[in-house]
């Protein structure tokens, strides 16, 4: 596994192509293939030299690939020096769903627990309005598989259904302490805020964005899925719809970080905090499991953050 490896290891092993391109290198404008790799574990990048211009027409992102290379320590992280790489092939025997990140809790628990949540919902539009969704065989085979990112956070098969019942968990946390809030809107704008992830993202091979979920994002999709089934049901009340579709809209809470419209509600201000909380948390987790060494108490620098992260003193050195 990627997270196992360690500097001057021999490995010969199977990932995910994630990625390739062809750079010179400055001091001598020799060309080299570039890679980026994944297992179940994490990511890595290596490089192809020699060979580079006579693999690269055989090797198509998405798919497995067998490597032969030595790890290197490249700026302080794991690097491959790739020897040999080639597409695998029936022979191999190895299956592409083994190499894909998936969350540590079984898809069937998670839908579990969403449904569980989804029944807490006492207000009776909003209630058929979940129960749409859960009895949709095509829509919940996609909820149990959907990530919530493709690199930053939940970016596993099941991140969508965990993200989405740590949101929701959040938000009624806090509207324990605001009897002003409108519960059972807040949890069910909890449950489906990211739906729109069902479409954004394909998750065959790798996490990576559909076509209409580059050109048109998340929030978009899920704000249109959710007023076609919020039309179907007799009798939902426009205010209602109105203020369920905001906070789907206002979730990411800045306009400058995709969100259509600020929140401009209790509920909404509250579920884009949880969303935050959720989704920085996770990153943050997610960064420490792939850095974390005996020793090192600090991150690489988080481009996303504009920052580096504390993760403490390890504590087998206290």
């Amino acid at each position: 596994m990627i997270t196992d490896m360690t500097s001057g290891q021999k490995i010969t092993e199977y990932f995910i192509l994630r990625r390739k391109d062809f750079r010179t290198k400055k001091d001598n404008n020799e060309t080299y293939l570039s890679v980026e790799l994944g297992d179940a574990s994490g990511r890595i990048f290596g490089s192809v030299w020699g060979t580079a211009v006579d693999i690269e027409p055989l090797l198509k992102v998405g798919q497995l690939v067998k490597v032969k290379a030595t790890v290197i320590d490249w700026h302080g992280r794991p690097f491959l020096s790739i020897n040999k790489i080639r597409p695998v092939n029936d022979g191999d025997g190895v299956s592409l769903e083994h190499f894909i990140p998936r969350s540590k809790k079984a898809p069937e628990k998670l839908f579990d627990e969403f449904t569980a949540l989804a029944n807490k919902v006492e207000n009776e539009p909003l209630k058929r309005l979940l129960q749409h969704i859960i009895n949709d065989e095509h829509m919940v085979a996609s909820l149990k598989r959907a990530p919530a990112g493709k690199l930053w956070h939940h970016c596993y098969l099941g991140g969508l259904l965990e993200h989405s019942i740590n949101v929701a968990h959040l938000a009624l946390s806090i509207a324990e302490h605001y009897p002003s809030i409108n519960r059972d809107l807040l949890l069910t704008g909890a449950l489906v805020h990211d739906i729109g992830k069902i479409v954004e993202y394909n998750w065959d091979g790798l996490v990576d964005f559909s076509d209409v979920g580059r050109l048109h994002g998340h929030i978009c999709i899920g704000y249109a899925l959710l007023a076609c089934l919020i039309d179907t049901i007799q009798d939902f009340p426009a205010s209602l719809r109105n203020e369920l579709l905001h906070l789907v809209l206002s979730h990411q809470g800045k306009q400058e970080h995709g969100s259509p419209v600020p929140p401009m509600t209790r509920e909404a201000f509250v579920l884009s905090y949880a969303d935050d909380i959720d989704s920085k948390l996770a990153a943050f987790d997610r960064i420490h499991e792939s850095e974390m060494e005996p020793g090192k108490k600090w991150s690489s620098y988080v481009k996303l953050l504009d920052r580096f992260l504390y993760f403490g003193q390890d504590s087998s050195q206290q």
